[in-house]
């Protein structure tokens, strides 16, 4: 049964990979459109929030990388990215918030702090818009960034207690990975594409952090395993 599924995207944002993997875990084909540089300015008019991903799916239109997750669950349902188990579901949905509500941050943080990611971002942000325009968008990026950061909590730490305790939480993921190379139950499930995701958005754009993403095994193990969804 073939379905026509759109998936409405930032290209450089964890969450809308978080969506992209989902997708493909479940075997759905899909396209994409990238909402970069002159285009960004459409996004407000994709949903109330405003904000991507979103998904157009079997004429219908979802919001939010977590909403849209269990959509997929709950209509295409093999294989499952919540787990059966509601002990292993409520581990999954911890995990979950985990990656999106604090993860997040560090690879922000990680994002702002580094000259190469920064420039990943400007490029994207300034895409078919003339050239001047390129460093009033870094700084206004940078600013933006910095004070959501702040607003957070993480922009108030410096740089190094970050990295250390950003350190701290990679080998937390080590360990708990022991039981069966997986964060929630015996399979892949969003537990492991959400945090996979925003961990691999560092490795992806982020400096000399991104070699400590590999030196864990368990964590490296997990982490190949999500990327080639």
């Amino acid at each position: 049964m073939s379905h026509d599924i759109t998936l409405h995207q930032w290209e450089i944002s964890p969450f809308c990979q978080k969506v992209a993997r989902s997708l493909r875990h479940k075997g759905l084909n899909y396209r994409t459109i990238d909402y970069n540089g002159l285009r960004g300015a459409k996004v407000m008019r994709l949903s109330k929030v405003g904000k991507v991903p979103v998904l157009d799916i079997d004429e219908q239109r979802i919001q939010d990388s977590t909403r849209i997750a269990r959509w997929l669950d709950e209509h295409y349902p093999e294989p499952l990215l919540y787990p059966a188990d509601t002990s292993q579901r409520a581990q999954a949905e911890l995990w979950e918030d985990f990656a999106d509500e604090l993860l997040y941050w560090y690879e922000v943080h990680f994002r702002v702090s580094d000259p190469e990611a920064m420039k990943i971002v400007v490029d994207l942000s300034c895409e078919g818009r003339p050239a001047f325009e390129r460093v009033g968008a870094k700084t206004v990026l940078a600013f933006g960034l910095r004070q959501q950061l702040k607003f957070q909590g993480l922009g108030k730490m410096s740089p190094n207690d970050i990295r250390d305790e950003f350190l701290r939480i990679l080998d937390r993921i080590e360990i708990a990975l022991e039981a069966t190379s997986w964060l929630a139950g015996d399979a892949m499930s969003i537990a492991d594409i959400s945090v996979g995701s925003q961990l691999l958005e560092i490795d992806r754009t982020s400096g000399p952090i991104r070699s400590e993403l590999w030196k864990r095994p368990r964590l490296a193990a997990l982490l190949k395993e999500v990327k080639a969804l």
